[in-house]
């Protein structure tokens, strides 16, 4: 009765030990695959706003939109493919962490001790869930925002964009405005020593003032320049009948633009809104939306065979592995989205079956490379 006890009492010890350790395993894979992940996502975040902020730069160099507004553009843009970015950086990073603990063997220790793809998916699963849960958000409720929020404000700056969009002592031409000159700038949309040539039917107008303002009228959409100080001359070239004026203050319009309401296309338009609709354009983008996070749980997956390594290798050396499935996986939700628009595909299928196969290949893959998703307790099981 002692023995037996005592033998009890000796297994219950060494299950709180399985479990402190494995709690100890989840907490260090939870914050190196965290470490890197977020190291990877720095890297991508700064390489998805320098792409999204060259056309934006390239607009309001040419006076289309003012220059304060490239950075709420851009940042529009960048909440937009948020839910893009995050997963990739999420398993990049997973793979990157993995290959180091292998490269260090750090891994195979683990699996001599017992620990098996299963247990190393379950530490993996506590940074996974949460970031899943963040793609959800962003992918349902963000980016649509952010989409609409763009074109809304892409509108509104080029038709309220001022006068700091212009540089300096250089000519600008084309358009309502003519040719317009200024030698100087006072900041706050205010230039002065300003020159301004407008063809107004046969006549010409040119117009020399000390300082220029511009003046948006939001009701009726007209955009005048205000001139302070300066003469107004009419005429037509090769004749007499020239028309000095002087003014103190005198505005010349320059731009009609009727403000617009701006419509949704289907990426800005709400989930809410998509959701129960009968076109099959809007029922693939609510599956869209819903994939990303789904394809945050299968990438976690298809992180533990892909990371396996031997000692020799590099930490780096799944790198490109990582990149290629990623960008397969992408592909081929890209590729469902198309054929559940054409109907190709049933509508309550969506894009689950692409989910599925990669979650079944992901499986199969750690079978092969592991022998089987739980430890297996003879020699060798994990090491190759």
């Amino acid at each position: 009765m002692l023995y037996s006890v005592r033998k009890h009492a000796e297994t219950d010890e060494r299950g709180r030990v399985v479990a402190l350790i494995f709690s100890i395993i989840d907490r260090y894979l939870f914050r190196e695959a965290a470490a890197a992940s977020f190291a990877v996502f720095l890297v991508l975040f700064v390489v998805l706003a320098a792409n999204r902020s060259i056309d934006y730069l390239a607009d309001a160099a040419g006076g289309e939109i003012p220059a304060e507004a490239v950075a709420v553009l851009m940042g529009l843009q960048v909440l937009r493919y948020l839910g893009v970015v995050v997963p990739a950086a999420l398993f990049i990073g997973m793979v990157l962490a993995m290959g180091r603990l292998y490269r260090d063997s750090e891994l195979p220790v683990l699996a001599a001790c017992g620990v098996g793809p299963a247990l190393i998916t379950r530490g993996l699963a506590y940074l996974a869930v949460p970031v899943a849960v963040l793609v959800f958000v962003l992918s349902v409720y963000v980016a649509p925002w952010a989409s609409y929020q763009a074109d809304v404000y892409s509108e509104q700056a080029a038709r309220d964009v001022d006068l700091g969009a212009f540089q300096a002592g250089q000519f600008v031409g084309g358009g309502d405005i003519g040719t317009l000159y200024a030698g100087d700038s006072a900041g706050e949309g205010e230039l002065r020593e300003v020159f301004v040539y407008v063809q107004d039917a046969d006549r010409e107008v040119i117009v020399r003032a000390d300082r220029a303002v511009q003046d948006y009228q939001p009701e009726t959409g007209d955009r005048y320049l205000v001139f302070g100080d300066g003469y107004r001359y009419d005429g037509k070239a090769g004749q007499r009948d020239w028309t000095v004026t002087r003014f103190e203050r005198h505005g010349l319009l320059v731009d009609t633009r009727e403000a617009v309401d701006v419509e949704r296309d289907r990426e800005g338009t709400a989930t809410a809104e998509l959701i129960g609709s009968e076109h099959l354009a809007d029922i693939a983008e609510v599956h869209w939306r819903l994939s990303m996070p789904a394809m945050v749980i299968v990438l976690t997956v298809l992180a533990v065979p892909l990371a396996k390594a031997e000692p020799r290798d590099g930490r780096y050396g799944k790198l490109l592995s990582a990149v290629l499935v990623y960008v397969a996986y992408f592909q081929l939700l890209t590729t469902g989205h198309e054929w559940l628009e054409e109907g190709r595909t049933p509508a309550e299928l969506g894009l689950l079956w692409v989910h599925v196969a990669a979650l079944l290949a992901a499986l199969a893959w750690t079978r092969y490379r592991f022998g089987g998703l739980w430890p297996v307790r003879r020699s060798g099981s994990f090491g190759n």
